[in-house]
């Protein structure tokens, strides 16, 4: 087809030409649109953004990196000791070991047990002064310990972490396939970097020594007000028990808090969470961050009809050894080997001497 005089449109045959790679005639007009500023603006506008996320991306990898290299690991496990019941049996099992440090001694042993299915927990608490028989390990400092009866709050300063695991499996049965271990001393470091913690108190929580006066509801604990919180002490029995579910659900909404978007999005206080807590904690070689997240959960479900909390029972509240002044918790020797065979078993049925006591009324929490 021919164009019309004066038309300096390219013909049917220049178009062909040139999509076959031709060189168009000269003179003639080339296809296209003009440059839009507006659309290059955008896509670098949109680089920009990738770039940022990128860096983003990049800062919180090497944060969690420097946090697994700055968390203390020790070797304390003894996964087929001889001590411990149907090895074979507990395998697919998650058995942590969740202790308390404060000043360099323990202050809460709590076992932490979620079944092989992952459809029941029991959180099994050893009360301070429960008299138990220790091993033989091997101390801290590297020089052999004689066995001995004394208080769970004395094992980890006579034989270190690793003497506490094998003292908790001779008692339970339980394999211990996690550790984990705080230093309390770095909570409040920790609550202030979040800006404080709120919890929802079952009753008036209250220490005359230190001033601290909490009423039963909701709470928001800072900084000055948590070791406070922490170190109150309870001596046995539903109020013990009361104070290490109130220590449980201060390190979950802890937790719940360091996970919350108004952290995860600001570096700086994240950042300063992170640095606080890596250098509070200590586990064992082979515990992973993921494995601390299955904890989390946990203890997030700590009033859910799928977590149990129990205290191991006790026979005598005033057991005095022969030749000691001092007096410990003896525990129920009978009633404790039901209870750690049914943790074992996956029991959905805890004997009924030692299954917690319903959660009083009305307390809410908005």
């Amino acid at each position: 087809m021919v164009g019309r005089p004066g038309d300096d449109r390219p013909s049917v045959s220049e178009l062909l030409a040139r999509s076959e790679g031709a060189a168009a005639p000269a003179g003639t007009r080339r296809l296209g649109r003009p440059g839009r500023p507006g659309r290059q603006a955008r896509r670098w506008a949109v680089a920009a953004i990738v770039a940022l996320i990128l860096l983003g991306a990049a800062y919180y990898v090497g944060l969690l990196a420097y946090v697994d290299n700055t968390v203390e690991r020790s070797d304390v496990l003894r996964l087929a000791g001889p001590e411990i019941i149907e090895v074979d049996r507990q395998r697919d099992a998650e058995n942590f070991l969740l202790v308390g440090i404060d000043d360099g001694e323990r202050d809460t042993v709590v076992v932490a047990h979620l079944s092989q299915d992952g459809s029941r927990s029991v959180v099994l608490v050893l009360p301070g002064q429960a008299y138990v028989d220790v091993p033989a390990c091997q101390g801290s400092d590297g020089q052999p310990t004689e066995p001995y009866g004394g208080p769970v709050s004395s094992v980890y300063g006579t034989g270190g972490a690793g003497c506490l695991v094998r003292t908790v499996q001779l008692l339970t049965g339980l394999r211990i396939n996690h550790y984990v271990q705080l230093d309390i001393a770095g909570f409040p470091a920790m609550v202030e970097a979040l800006g404080g913690v709120p919890m929802c108190l079952r009753s008036t929580v209250r220490d005359d020594a230190s001033g601290l006066n909490l009423p039963a509801g909701s709470a928001v604990i800072d900084g000055d007000q948590t070791l406070q919180f922490l170190r109150l002490q309870s001596r046995a029995g539903p109020a013990e028990a009361e104070r290490i579910e109130r220590q449980q659900q201060f390190l979950a909404s802890l937790l719940d808090r360091s996970l919350a978007p108004a952290t995860l999005a600001n570096p700086v206080r994240l950042t300063r969470f992170l640095t606080v807590a890596a250098e509070s904690l200590t586990l064992d070689p082979d515990t992973s961050f993921g494995d601390l997240r299955t904890l989390i959960e946990l203890l997030r479900d700590l009033n859910s009809d799928s977590v149990v909390l129990v205290t191991a029972p006790i026979s005598d509240p005033d057991f005095r050894p022969a030749g000691s002044s001092s007096s410990y918790l003896l525990l129920d020797e009978q009633l404790g080997r039901q209870l750690f065979q049914s943790i074992i078993d996956n029991s959905a049925v805890l004997p009924a001497e030692v299954r917690p006591p319903p959660s009083p009324a009305g307390v809410t929490c908005g």
